[in-house]
């Protein structure tokens, strides 16, 4: 259904570099998206800290929203979860992400089996390749929302967060240049490119 209105068109007008990196990255600075997880980060600035390591680069998702009686990431994933994985697709494109690793709670089997059926229809499409977005099930502590921590536990570990600097912009996943961003803010990008 998200195809059938019009969905991926601004990817494919992406990757075909009918828009250009650069726009891209301006149009964002210039729209003033902050990151929804919490933080606030400008996301546009966050792009560009990204792109400037060199690569190879990876990026990551958080859906692991732990705070009581939080559950707006569920809900997006319930009802849109191709707004999330197009606006997903666009900033790995734009940063060169080699990979999108997703955190999700553990604790929304529901939605991981969503997740897990449109990656699946997303790789039979043709729109990524076999394994680019990679589903990882929360570990279900508080503190795997911070963004280093969940880094920390996608790579196996005890997710506690990591000492700055550096920061994970510089140094994130697996030792490598990565762009994070939370569900909701990846949902808002096809609105504004």
């Amino acid at each position: 259904a998200y195809r059938a209105a019009g969905g991926y068109q601004l990817l494919r007008k992406v990757k075909a570099g009918e828009t250009g990196i650069d726009a891209i990255i301006d149009t964002m600075q210039n729209a003033g998206l902050r990151g929804l997880g919490g933080a606030g980060f400008p996301a546009g600035k966050k792009w560009n800290f990204v792109r400037g390591y060199p690569g190879p680069r990876l990026m990551s998702i958080n859906g692991d929203e732990g705070e009581p009686g939080t559950f707006k990431d569920r809900i997006y994933l319930e009802k849109d979860p191709h707004r999330t994985f197009e606006g997903a697709l666009i900033a790995a494109h734009t940063v060169e992400a080699e990979r999108i690793y997703f955190y999700m709670r553990d604790e929304y089997p529901a939605v991981l089996a969503i997740l897990r059926a449109e990656i699946a229809a997303l790789e039979a499409a043709g729109i990524v390749r076999p394994g680019f977005i990679e589903l990882r099930r929360g570990a279900g502590a508080y503190i795997c929302g911070e963004e280093s921590a969940m880094l920390e536990s996608i790579e196996g570990k005890r997710g506690m967060p990591r000492h700055r600097p550096p920061y994970i912009a510089e140094v994130g996943l697996f030792g490598r240049p990565t762009l994070n961003h939370n569900v909701e803010t990846l949902w808002w990008i096809r609105d504004i490119v």
